[in-house]
């Protein structure tokens, strides 16, 4: 896949992600803090896709680890979760879900890196 129709897929993934986020749910409970459930797992699963599309953004040019890139996929996974609890969607911030989705870009970060640099040894 070249550069452009990447950036377009990962644009897309990412706004459909922030769209998802922002979405109403009808009589949603206060959040209670629990990292280990199935919803924790798909904020993981999420941003873990979400930066390994970012950082295979960065691939295309000469600089290895990009550091623009990753600092807005956080960007995104913070601003989320304040927009859940500051705007008026019925939607709770919950440090759980920021955590889960930081893990996620760590691992993105991680298994992108060590399969980069794999590559780029052989």
């Amino acid at each position: 896949m070249g550069k452009p129709l990447f950036l377009r897929a990962t644009w897309i993934y990412t706004l459909l992600i922030v769209i998802i986020s922002l979405v109403p749910i009808p009589n949603l409970s206060l959040p209670e803090f629990k990292l280990l459930e199935l919803d924790k797992l798909i904020h993981l699963s999420i941003y873990f896709i979400m930066s390994i599309m970012w950082m295979r953004l960065q691939s295309f040019s000469d600089k290895f680890f990009p550091w623009k890139n990753l600092l807005i996929v956080f960007f995104i996974a913070s601003s989320t979760e304040f927009l859940q609890g500051a705007l008026p969607v019925g939607r709770y911030s919950d440090w759980a879900d920021f955590i889960a989705n930081s893990a996620g870009i760590l691992l993105g970060i991680t298994t992108y890196s060590l399969f980069f640099s794999k590559i780029k040894q052989s």
